[in-house]
């Protein structure tokens, strides 16, 4: 897969093990109360409840923020354009809200009419999103320390200035939810999301699942993570490191679109997954490579060289049988690139099936045999019934092609039933 747009991905947490942890304890395991690992009531641990120590207004507030908003609104990549990171405060007091610029986020003294309250509490109306954070509602003690910080003032003042109010320790670091930091990390499997968020993505240690940010559709959306560029196809037009070097990818296109030939599916080169957890494609023992097998396709014979990029026993570019053979850098095919026709030598013809060089010899044209295909001028007409893996007879004159013989007259001869 090369590309996800348009999502910010949730892909904090302070769950599980690897590279990348900011911050916390060195123990390499998930954060414990001691480094504001959060707990199931959605709060942090600690001596109380809520997790905010000995902290009050703007000091409790601030604690509330880093351990629980920070790793999606942060200075990077800020979830819906809200930086809760570089300057927590002037983004919230008085501050209206980047989706809803009708509505302040912190108006002092009224929390009833903060829509940061309504977001926490969920009191906020259908059309106004989701409560936050959406892994977990706050507890009750850090609702009412926001609650009671907005009806006092909202000051920028703490009551307990020497409480430790840093940004608790995340395993991502912050702008880890940009598609260009976690979409490249998961495509060559540097960081496996299901260690952490399930083997089904669905939350796992960190209770953030994937489909909680991703757009849904995306799991079985070819084009949400590669493609789509080119067309719509979901063939990629870019390498999976999102470059557009690599000439593996060139000849994708043609052969999904409809040209001298059908639009072909994945599975003429690939086993097809049904969704990003099929088994081989995502995350499997060769991270970062789709595997080439046409076992299911019109070539099953056929194999793919990484090295000259060349397919070889191909029925696709052969002359009928499972003998062809094209480079990924071959420019445009002409028929007789992959076949012999009207133009190619006898030798040539005699390497086709059946009476090809006898009747070639005889003047009798391709279009004389295979008029539904193409047209007198070699051109193809019909590109769903050309390489589609059944022999197209069509005859002007009436003849008849079955179980491998000819009957009617044809080229000034009759043929009676005869074997091809």
């Amino acid at each position: 897969m090369s590309r996800v747009t348009g999502v910010s991905l949730l892909f904090l947490l302070s769950a599980c093990n690897g590279a990348g942890k900011v911050g916390g304890n060195d123990s390499g395991g998930p954060p414990g109360p001691q480094d504001g690992g959060a707990t199931s009531d959605g709060g942090s641990g600690g001596s109380d409840s809520g997790g905010l120590g000995t902290d009050q207004g703007w000091c409790a507030v601030q604690r509330i923020l880093n351990t629980q908003c920070v790793s999606c609104h942060g200075s990077a990549s800020p979830l819906g354009g809200l930086d809760l990171l570089t300057d927590p405060y002037n983004s919230l007091v008085g501050q209206t809200s980047p989706n809803f610029p009708s509505l302040t986020l912190v108006v002092p003294g009224d929390p009833d009419h903060s829509f940061l309250m309504a977001k926490v509490e969920g009191t906020m109306s259908a059309d106004q999103g989701t409560i936050m954070p959406p892994t977990a509602a706050l507890s009750s003690t850090r609702l009412q320390a926001l609650r009671d910080w907005i009806t006092a003032g909202a000051s920028s003042s703490c009551d307990d200035p020497g409480g430790d109010t840093g940004v608790v320790a995340l395993y991502h670091p912050d702008g880890y939810s940009s598609p260009t930091m976690h979409g490249i990390e998961a495509k060559f499997d540097i960081q496996r999301c299901t260690d952490c968020h399930a083997s089904d993505l669905s939350g796992g240690s960190t209770g953030v699942s994937c489909d909680s940010c991703h757009q849904a559709g995306w799991r079985t959306n070819c084009t949400y993570c590669h493609g789509g560029v080119d067309n719509s196809t979901g063939a990629p037009p870019e390498d999976i490191d999102d470059s557009t070097s690599d000439l593996n990818f060139g000849a994708h296109s043609r052969h999904v679109q409809e040209n001298t030939h059908g639009a072909y599916d994945c599975k003429q080169c690939h086993v097809k997954p049904t969704d990003v957890l099929s088994s081989g494609h995502m995350w499997d023992s060769t991270p970062a490579q789709a595997e080439v097998t046409m076992a299911r396709g019109l070539s099953p014979s056929g194999t793919w060289s990484t090295s000259s990029m060349t397919c070889n026993n191909s029925y696709c570019h052969g002359n009928g049988r499972t003998n062809g053979s094209v480079t990924a850098t071959d420019g445009p095919l002409s028929c007789h690139a992959c076949h012999p026709d009207n133009t190619s030598s006898r030798s040539s013809l005699g390497s086709m099936s059946g009476r090809h060089e006898d009747h070639a010899r005889e003047g009798v044209s391709c279009a004389d045999c295979h008029h539904s295909v193409i047209d007198s001028s070699m051109r193809v007409i019909a590109p769903s019934l050309h390489v589609n893996g059944i022999k197209e007879f069509s005859n002007t004159s009436g003849v008849t092609y079955t179980g491998g013989r000819c009957t009617g007259t044809c080229h000034g001869e009759r043929h009676d039933s005869t074997r091809w």
